[in-house]
C-alpha cells in the first residue's frame, strides 16, 4: 500500500481530502435520513439534497431541470430523489421550485451536523496546510 501511495503525487493530501467527503456524506446521512436507509443506496439523493441547499441559500431556488443539469442526471432521477428528500421532510416544494425545511437545518440534530461537518472541515485544512509545507516523504511519515 505505501509502495503505491509513492506513485501518487500529494497522495497524503488526497487522502485527507478523500476521508473528509466521505465522512461529511456519513454525516449527513446520519442527521437527514433514516436510519433504516443503507449508505450508498441514497448518495445521489443527498448530492440532490445538497443542489436544493445551494440554491435556496443563495436565493436562487432550482428546478427540476436545473438541478439536472447541474448534476448531469435525467430528470426523472432527480425527480425520484426530490420525492425521496420530501418525504422525509428535507425539502419542500413551492410550484416548480424546492426548498430546504428550515426547521430541518435549524434544529438541534440540524445544527450538529452543521457542527461536527465545520469540525471535520477545519482539521482537513490544518492537516492539509501541514502537509503542504512538507517534502512528500516527510508528508508520508507524518500520516504513517
Amino acid at each position: 500500500m505505501l509502495e503505491r501511495s509513492k506513485r501518487i503525487a500529494r497522495a497524503e493530501q488526497r487522502l485527507v481530502m478523500a476521508r473528509l467527503l466521505v465522512d461529511i456524506m456519513r454525516t449527513l446521512r446520519a442527521h437527514y435520513m433514516p436510519v433504516n436507509e443503507p449508505f450508498g443506496a441514497r448518495i445521489e439523493t443527498q448530492f440532490v439534497g445538497l443542489c436544493v441547499a445551494i440554491g435556496d441559500i443563495e436565493g436562487k431556488p432550482l428546478s427540476v431541470a436545473k438541478i439536472a443539469a447541474y448534476m448531469g442526471m435525467s430528470r426523472s432521477t432527480v425527480i425520484r430523489r426530490l420525492e425521496q428528500l420530501e418525504n422525509w421532510g428535507v425539502i419542500e416544494r413551492q410550484a416548480r421550485r424546492y426548498f430546504i425545511r428550515p426547521e430541518k437545518v435549524n434544529g438541534i440534530i440540524g445544527m450538529r451536523a452543521y457542527k461536527q461537518n465545520r469540525h471535520l472541515i477545519s482539521e482537513a485544512v490544518d492537516k492539509l496546510n501541514l502537509l503542504d509545507n512538507l517534502t512528500e516523504e516527510q508528508a508520508r511519515s507524518q500520516l504513517a
